[in-house]
């Protein structure tokens, strides 16, 4: 019940940002994986301007993605929004591709197809269920091989560019674009999304 209340509350916030725009206009802290592969990471927080300088911040990032696309033979990240409104932070993030958000931010995250996650090694040993919340197997779910997923270990906001079809059991349907991971405590726990 507690999970499906945090989801309803979740849903009420995020509404502005499930419309048919394909723009990524966050209004809370969130993801977006775009159908080629790329990652928009969004902090949208409160910005107490007494104890914190937007300069310092600014340039905090800034050596932190050079830092991290010194790594690349191209640049694989970068900043696309970074400002101070109405007391609230609003960071955009790009990332080329998981590999690269996974990198910068020291957190799990693969996108790619059901064949690819199987191959490296993904169980999908869980119960999955749809938007409509009917339940199926991980043999239902795998079934469709070329079919992409993204699997996560951090609780959030996700949103994808294309139409999910399956999450697993810790993940909350919020649109057909959407969708809540829940808060995850166990190290050997993942979030799958199949869309």
């Amino acid at each position: 019940m507690k999970k499906w209340m945090n989801a309803v509350c979740v849903l009420m916030l995020v509404l502005s940002v499930a419309g048919c725009s394909p723009i990524f206009d966050p209004s809370i802290t969130s993801m977006y994986v775009q159908k080629d592969g790329k990652v928009t990471y969004a902090v949208v927080e409160s910005f107490e301007k007494e104890y914190y300088s937007l300069d310092e911040f600014q340039d905090m990032i800034e050596k932190e993605v050079e830092i991290s696309n010194s790594n690349y033979s191209e640049p694989a990240i970068s900043v696309e929004r970074l400002e101070v409104k109405d007391d609230t932070l609003y960071l955009l993030m790009e990332f080329a591709n998981a590999e690269a958000y996974e990198g910068y931010s020291e957190e799990y995250c693969f996108i790619g197809s059901v064949s690819d996650a199987l191959d490296e090694g993904r169980a999908f040993n869980m119960t999955f269920k749809d938007a409509d919340y009917k339940e199926y197997t991980t043999a239902e779910v795998t079934a469709k091989k070329e079919n992409q997923v993204l699997v996560l270990q951090k609780e959030g906001v996700v949103e994808l560019e294309g139409t999910i079809k399956y999450v697993s059991n810790n993940v909350e349907v919020l649109s057909e674009h959407m969708v809540q991971i829940m808060p995850i405590e166990d190290k050997e726990e993942y979030a799958y999304i199949i869309y």
